[in-house]
């Protein structure tokens, strides 16, 4: 049965839609990436965090889509 939600898929859906929703909020508000009170805490809370999870549950997948682009 491989429509099975499992653990590692179930994290991984949440940080994707964590990451869509950190770029969606980044790109439609005025929210900068770095402010002086804040630092860079913004940008790491709604993009980095949820990179970071995606890359300890898969480490080679962002080498493999370089591999990739760079085939064609």
């Amino acid at each position: 049965m491989h429509d099975m939600l499992t653990p590692r898929r179930t994290i991984a859906l949440i940080a994707l839609a964590w990451l869509a929703g950190g770029m969606l909020l980044l790109l439609l508000t005025p929210l900068s990436g770095r402010s002086e009170a804040l630092g860079w805490t913004p940008t790491f809370w709604l993009l980095l965090a949820p990179m970071s999870v995606l890359v300890a549950l898969k480490p080679r997948l962002p080498l493999a889509l370089i591999a990739s682009l760079l085939r064609r």
